[in-house]
């Protein structure tokens, strides 16, 4: 009696259909994301490299203007201009970066402001996501396209769908490639004359396998980034997850004269250099006074005091790590996908893994072409 092949191989031409398929309707869109993405690992360095005269200041702050009067020129050189988010300089030469809206030909627009740390004079301000092809604009152009494609929140939801659908075929990819046996070896190579499609073929393998750990942390990192309360309610199945305390809080008026942004930060540290931000909760009548902490996964100060606008009390604190392995899994999310969690060398990983994304998609549809023409 002739014996059925083995059980596994019923599903491989199942799954050489899926990668293709996935590959080619999916491939263009992996190339955009993994361009971008590649670009914005260093997304400050480039910023600062392409506007140094917003981005930096040639001679160190010596002392540190407040920050009332920092928004308040900022009010001044852009009229209508609030503040919503206050990014405090990194560095002895960085500058101050405010995050808010203001009324551009009529209409509010999100605006980003930079502000000299020194005096607090305005250096420049640009609209967030402008369709302005200058340099002042690049990185900003470049993070919207790999966020959202420029195009909304339903672009968001679609580029998590094209994550999913990554992760599904990074299982499937990776039993496909590795040969049964002792030859399992030979996938890690590159073998060939020039310009054969062996050639090709290891070209299109070896980068995925060798890339594999890190392009599969960045395709279920993309899942949880663009798609938040789907993941949040899928990860609280198995632990509670908690969230911005100020995510569930009634909107109430803030006071007629609310204290200055430097009693706030004054309420939580005596030292300003330990703050990363500060968010100002007009409708909760709040300011979020962001410090780092021993507990942050990434370069980012993720210790949240809420501190009251009447009275500079803190009335509440919470570290985004949380207390649960959920919230813990959801800190680790932004770190992970940029690579922050592991240093200067993480961030090497994700920009290498968006080259070598780059290069399985051009060999994939090569080789899908020239098989084509064979065929």
């Amino acid at each position: 009696m002739r014996a059925s092949p083995p059980r596994p191989r019923r599903w491989r031409p199942f799954a050489k259909m899926w990668h293709r398929w996935f590959g080619i309707l999916g491939g263009l869109w992996l190339l955009l994301l993994a361009v971008t993405g590649a670009a914005i690992t260093y997304y400050d360095e480039l910023d600062r490299w392409l506007n140094p005269h917003w981005r930096s200041i040639p001679v160190a702050a010596a002392s540190a203007a407040p920050l009332d009067a920092v928004v308040a020129q900022a009010g001044d050189a852009l009229p209508g201009f609030v503040a919503n988010n206050i990014l405090l300089p990194t560095g002895p030469s960085d500058t101050i970066w405010m995050l808010g809206r203001a009324p551009i030909d009529g209409t509010p627009r999100p605006v980003q402001l930079f502000a000299d740390p020194r005096d607090g004079r305005v250096l420049g301000w640009r609209v967030s996501g402008a369709l302005t092809f200058d340099r002042r604009h690049a990185m900003d152009i470049v993070y919207g396209l790999h966020v959202d494609l420029l195009a909304g929140a339903w672009m968001t939801w679609f580029f998590g769908l094209v994550s999913l659908a990554w992760m599904i075929d990074h299982a499937i990819a990776l039993w496909l490639a590795l040969p049964r046996g002792a030859k399992w070896l030979q996938a890690f190579g590159v073998a060939g004359r020039t310009g054969s499609l062996r050639r090709l073929f290891d070209l299109h393998r070896a980068p995925g396998i060798w890339g594999w750990p890190v392009t599969f942390a960045v395709a279920l990192t993309g899942v949880t980034l663009a798609w938040p309360e789907t993941s949040r309610d899928a990860v609280a199945l198995l632990s509670p997850i908690g969230g911005r305390l100020d995510e569930a809080w009634p909107d109430v008026d803030p006071p007629e004269n609310p204290v200055t942004i430097e009693r706030a930060i004054a309420a939580v540290t005596p030292d300003r250099a330990n703050v990363h931000s500060v968010r100002i909760l007009t409708d909760h009548a709040a300011y979020a006074v962001r410090t780092y902490d021993a507990r942050d996964v990434d370069y980012q100060g993720r210790l949240w005091t809420y501190v009251t606008m009447a009275d500079a009390r803190p009335f509440a604190q919470r570290h985004d790590a949380g207390d649960s392995a959920g919230d813990l899994f959801f800190a680790w999310q932004y770190a992970l996908h940029s690579g922050q969690i592991f240093g200067p060398m993480g961030r090497l990983l994700i920009f290498l893994s968006g080259v070598a994304t780059s290069v399985l998609v051009v060999t994939g549809y090569l080789l899908w072409w020239r098989r084509r023409r064979s065929r």
